[in-house]
């Protein structure tokens, strides 16, 4: 049978309401082996098409690339692109976002995940098959927001890849439930709607949405959607990355921030030089040391 098929029509119109259930094309199990085998063997290989990032048409064993509709910024001067001399920063990003995820996410829960400015969603994809796959991590409801998704600035490619992306975190569906993917235009909206069911967030990711940023005040609305212990994960351009965490009521406290500059991340107010890996060096090496000693003084 087909390895893919729509669970109503081929249209990929949106009514943009706030909060509206996004259809999902259905997946097969087929589908997602087939795409899983080869991301184990030859990685995610991406090009620039139509002026996005995105997943190339055939997979390196010649079969169609199912998830070739996924896509992002595709700008060649920006810090975060992904196919130039900052290829490294959005593979790092991913990196981060997982490490902060599990060590605020240490009770295992199900996942309610939201992403501002996701667009065509291809690095939201690449987060949660990297947590559901590799972390063993349930996803509960998903939240997405972008003008792209309806009204003036709608954009068919962005309700496409939407669509493709509900289908396939679809997975779990016939053992615990479908996984619900909503849709929002605007931060506004989303905030309005969780206000209203009481339904707060464990991961808000904020990954390069600076037009969706600039538009609301937002630490108010970071503190207003996350759960207590939830995290925003921000990824800026230049190249910036930051983790707040909700700690009280109303309080963020910033876990960390990171500049990324001649190929490495630094601590925002680090003396140049002070990047987060030889820190880390210098903190096992010393460790090192300090376990030696304490072996050598038990010896005698």
């Amino acid at each position: 049978g087909n390895r893919a098929m729509s669970s109503t029509s081929d249209d990929d119109s949106s009514d943009g309401a706030a909060g509206s259930l996004v259809r999902p094309v259905l997946v097969s199990d087929a589908a997602r082996r087939e795409l899983r085998d080869s991301l184990k063997e030859h990685g995610l290989v991406l090009e620039r098409r139509n002026g996005y990032v995105r997943p190339t048409k055939q997979l390196p064993g010649g079969q169609e690339c199912f998830i070739k509709h996924l896509g992002e910024c595709g700008d060649q001067k920006c810090g975060n692109y992904r196919l130039g001399k900052f290829a490294a920063v959005r593979p790092d990003f991913l990196k981060f976002c997982v490490d902060f995820i599990k060590r605020a996410n240490r009770k295992p829960r199900e996942l309610v995940y939201c992403s501002l400015g996701s667009g065509q969603l291809l690095f939201d994809w690449q987060l949660l098959e990297t947590l559901t796959q590799k972390e063993n991590v349930q996803l509960r409801a998903v939240h997405l927001i972008d003008t792209a998704y309806g009204g003036e600035k709608y954009r068919k490619s962005a309700v496409r890849a939407q669509r493709l992306f509900a289908g396939w975190f679809q997975e779990k569906a016939f053992e615990g439930g479908p996984c619900p993917v909503r849709s929002f235009l605007t931060a506004k909206e989303f905030e309005k709607w969780s206000t209203k069911h009481g339904e707060q967030v464990d991961v808000l990711l904020d990954c390069d949405a600076v037009s969706a940023r600039k538009a609301i005040d937002v630490e108010h609305f970071r503190s207003s959607v996350l759960r207590k212990g939830g995290i925003c994960l921000v990824l800026s351009n230049p190249a910036k990355r930051i983790c707040i965490q909700k700690c009280q009521k109303k309080v963020l406290t910033e876990l960390v921030k990171q500049v990324y500059k001649d190929g490495t991340w630094h601590f925002r107010h680090d003396p140049p030089g002070g990047s987060t890996e030889r820190r880390e060096r210098r903190r096992s090496r010393a460790r090192a040391r300090k376990g030696s000693r304490s072996r050598s003084r038990r010896k005698k």
